[in-house]
């Protein structure tokens, strides 16, 4: 005889475990992108007192108002104001009997080839560059010594607090203390001039016959383009992989860094004195600048008051952790690491950090072993016991998952309009770019999400898995065409994709694979939301909406995998077991 089953009590069930399943991926990335916020602040700032051997925020600030007078002044190149500065600067240095001495070099255009059209015509007539040049002299002379460098000037519009207040007195602080605790290594520090007008003092020192100094073993330089937050370690030398996994992992915590972040950079317009140091001298080195509250850059409102306690403190501790790396390796050792730069075949690091904890680092050609493996597993994953009817009916999905996307991006769109309606339109940087990126990414990961919820309410259980397997695929097939091309922010896709594909080939459902690939996305793309947002500034909303819209993609095969089968309709019969 015929029965029917009702299975109503079945799907409300499935569909309140279904949403709890949404809100669970979906607090998984609120989380992270809270963690990362809150670590990347920087560390607490130690007070006036603190020991000798530490960098003390209180301490730097007050070099800092000391230096820019009160209320603080601008010290632009070539101006009476900057001079002052500099003599100011002078006269702390002596306090701590240090040897000292300026490079005077006169602007000419004709000897330096960097002078960008526009800002140099702004430069006062017969202006000169006064480089400022302090030795601390190590106990091994045979080394080579170690180079650390900011700019001392400000921009035309503001006392530049941030940008490079900051570093200056950061590296003031740094040679307090080398001055009573002699390094091994003999430690140059060089405050350049006319950086503001593009890198001239730099460029200036590069152009010469010689240096003044001796080829340093690594060059520490600093920046600013805000002021709050931590001190991002965002660029490297090339062929960096030696150095790389030797110190990378000496960055004081928070150790914010990721490879991407000098992919990134390069694609830039920006540029610092790294710029000569690295591009001009071939020296091997790290970059540093604060990113955050960038609103004040090149403003009025860059001063002291608005200058973060944090930032102060985290930028000291990257000096004196990184430096202290440098001065216990032996001179066989670095010489191997620069040796190795000057080699193709050593090839550069792929590295990010986790929430500021520790750093990840491995070899592109590592990254491109497991991208392909990835990519392996996962067409093994798709292939095997599919059935050609589910195969089928793949270009259905994908279009529904492109559509989904496509509706991110236009989410994006629309805030990015709406920011152009308002004052902030004339801003090349925002109060509220932080704010707004956040908005963005979660607008349009909820907008994402909700399109695809209702999409994989209509497909059955297993066609959920099929679908979950091929987008993990795509996924990891763009991980290995990136780990190729642009091998400094692959990791964020090869490495989820990876971690699914090893999970996905031993178990018989998707649903552990998914969750684990997108916990692994969580992990890495996470903090990184928060340093992105604050790099790349305003009006970037569709670059952000597209990061949030593939996030919501990867979330949804987590909670679609796990869907149950469909109840049979409560009106429709089926033949009851053991009767004819």
């Amino acid at each position: 005889m015929w029965t029917r089953t009702t299975g109503e009590s079945s799907l409300v069930g499935d569909a309140s475990n279904f949403g709890k399943r949404i809100v669970a991926a979906t607090l998984m990335l609120g989380v992270s992108v809270l963690l990362g916020w809150f670590e990347y602040r920087g560390p607490a700032p130690l007070g006036i007192d603190a020991p000798t051997d530490q960098p003390s925020a209180a301490r730097m600030r007050a070099t800092l108002v000391e230096l820019l007078g009160d209320p603080p002044q601008k010290h632009t190149t070539g101006t009476a104001s900057g001079e002052a500065f500099l003599q100011r600067l002078e006269k702390k240095l002596r306090g701590y009997e240090v040897p000292m001495r300026r490079i005077e070099i006169p602007w000419d255009p004709q000897r330096q080839d960097r002078h960008p059209g526009g800002r140099v015509d702004l430069l006062p007539p017969g202006t000169v560059l006064k480089n400022l040049w302090v030795t601390v002299e190590g106990s091994d002379p045979s080394l080579a010594p170690i180079l650390i460098a900011t700019h001392h000037d400000s921009c035309r519009w503001g006392p530049g607090a941030g940008d490079a207040g900051s570093a200056v007195v950061t590296l003031v602080e740094h040679i307090r203390h080398l001055s009573t605790s002699r390094p091994v290594r003999t430690t140059h520090y060089l405050f350049t001039d006319g950086e503001e007008f593009g890198l001239l003092g730099a460029y200036a020192i590069v152009a010469q016959e010689s240096l003044p100094f001796p080829r340093p073993a690594f060059v520490l330089n600093f920046d600013a383009r805000g002021t709050r937050g931590g001190i991002a370690m965002f660029e490297t030398h090339v062929n960096n992989s030696g150095w790389v996994s030797t110190i990378i992992d000496d960055l004081a915590r928070p150790k914010i860094t990721s490879s991407l972040a000098v992919t990134i950079y390069r694609s830039l317009p920006n540029a610092t004195d790294f710029n000569a140091w690295h591009g001009k001298l071939g020296l091997s080195g790290f970059n540093y600048a604060v990113i955050g509250g960038a609103h004040r850059y090149h403003r009025p409102e860059d001063t002291p008051q608005n200058l973060s306690d944090r930032t102060l403190q985290h930028m000291g501790a990257q000096l004196f952790s990184m430096h202290r790396a440098i001065d216990r390796l032996d001179g066989p050792t670095t010489r191997r690491l620069n040796a190795s730069t000057e080699d193709p075949a050593h090839g550069n690091a792929v590295f990010f950090d986790l929430y500021g904890w520790t750093v990840v680092h491995f070899g592109e050609g590592i990254q491109r072993v497991i991208a392909i493996v990835a990519a392996a597993l996962m067409g093994v994953v798709c292939l095997r016991g599919r059935s050609l009817g589910r195969v089928r009916r793949l270009p259905r999905h994908a279009l529904v998952v492109l559509l989904s996307i496509a509706a991110g991006l236009l989410v994006g769109v629309v805030i990015q309009l709406g920011l152009r309606t308002t004052p902030f339109s004339v801003l090349k940087y925002t109060p509220i770019d932080l704010q707004a990126g956040v908005v963005t990414i979660a607008a349009s990961f909820l907008v994402v999400t909700a399109l695809l919820e209702r999409f994989t309410k209509r497909i059955e259980s297993d066609e959920a898995e099929v679908v979950s397997d091929w987008i993990w695929w795509v996924t990891a097939a763009l991980g290995t065409v990136l780990a190729m091309a642009l091998p400094g922010g692959a990791y964020l896709l090869v490495l989820p994709s990876f971690t699914y594909a090893l999970v996905r080939i031993v178990s018989p459902q998707a649903t552990l694979a998914a969750w684990s690939g997108w916990a692994a996305a969580v992990i890495l793309a996470g903090p990184l939301v928060m340093l992105l947002v604050q790099a790349l500034g305003p009006w970037r909303q569709p670059v952000y909406a597209a990061l949030a819209s593939l996030l919501a993609v990867l979330a949804m095969t987590a909670w679609a995998a796990q869907k149950k089968a469909r109840p049979i309709p409560k009106n429709r019969p089926r033949l009851a077991r053991g009767d004819a």
